[in-house]
C-alpha cells in the first residue's frame, strides 16, 4: 500500500498541473486586468475573497457581446483570477439576456437553490462622461441599486459545505436576507 501512495501523489501532481493549465483566466472573459470593471460583488463568510461581476461595453456604452457580464475573483491579497471550472456551478452566470441598454442575469448557485433574484444591469452615458454601469435588484419590493451580495456559509472541506443564507445589499442601507431551505449543501 505504501508503494501506491507515491505513485498516486505523482498522478495528483501531474493532474493538478494539467488542470491548472486549462483553467480560464480573467483575460478569457474578453478583458485584461487593466480594463476590468466591477458592477457588484459576492462576498462570503468563510474568507475575504470576493467574486466580482463586470460588464464588457463598447466606447458608446452598448454591450460588446451577447453575453457581456463576466465573473472573476478578487482575492484577499488583491490578485485577480478567473473562476475555476468547479466554481462555475456556484458563481457562474445561469442566464443573461440583453434588451436595449439592459442585461438581465441570474447567478447559477442562487438559482439552483431557489434563492435567485434577477439582476438587471444598465449601461448609459450622461453627456460626454464615461459609461455609467449599475446593477439593480428587487430588494423588499423595491427596485434598488445593488452593491453586493453576501453568502453566510459553513465550509466542511475545500469543495463542500452548507449555505445558510444570501443577503442582497443595495444603496440607502436596503437589504434582504433569504434563508436557504433546499439544496443548501455544496
Amino acid at each position: 500500500m505504501f508503494k501506491i501512495l507515491p505513485k498516486a501523489s505523482k498522478l495528483i501532481t501531474v493532474t493538478s498541473v494539467i488542470v491548472l493549465s486549462l483553467i480560464p483566466t480573467t483575460s478569457s472573459y474578453g478583458n485584461n486586468q487593466n480594463n476590468l470593471n466591477s458592477i457588484f460583488f459576492v462576498s462570503k463568510s468563510d474568507n475575504g475573497n470576493q467574486v466580482h461581476y463586470g460588464v464588457q461595453v463598447n466606447p458608446d456604452c452598448s454591450f460588446r457581446t451577447t453575453r457581456p457580464v463576466y465573473p472573476y475573483w478578487k482575492l484577499e491579497n488583491g490578485r485577480l483570477e478567473g473562476l475555476l471550472r468547479v466554481e462555475i456551478p456556484a458563481f457562474g452566470i445561469a442566464r443573461q439576456s440583453i434588451s436595449g441598454n439592459q442585461v438581465v442575469m441570474e447567478i447559477n448557485g442562487f438559482r439552483r437553490r431557489g434563492l435567485s433574484k434577477p439582476i438587471t444591469i444598465q449601461s448609459s452615458r450622461q453627456g460626454s462622461q464615461n459609461c455609467q454601469i449599475l446593477a439593480f435588484a428587487n430588494i423588499k419590493g423595491e427596485n434598488i441599486q445593488l452593491t453586493r451580495v453576501h453568502l453566510d456559509l459553513t465550509k466542511h472541506s475545500f469543495l463542500s459545505g452548507t449555505l445558510h443564507s444570501i443577503t442582497f445589499y443595495g444603496t440607502g442601507n436596503k437589504q434582504e436576507k433569504m434563508i436557504c431551505q433546499s439544496n443548501c449543501r455544496f
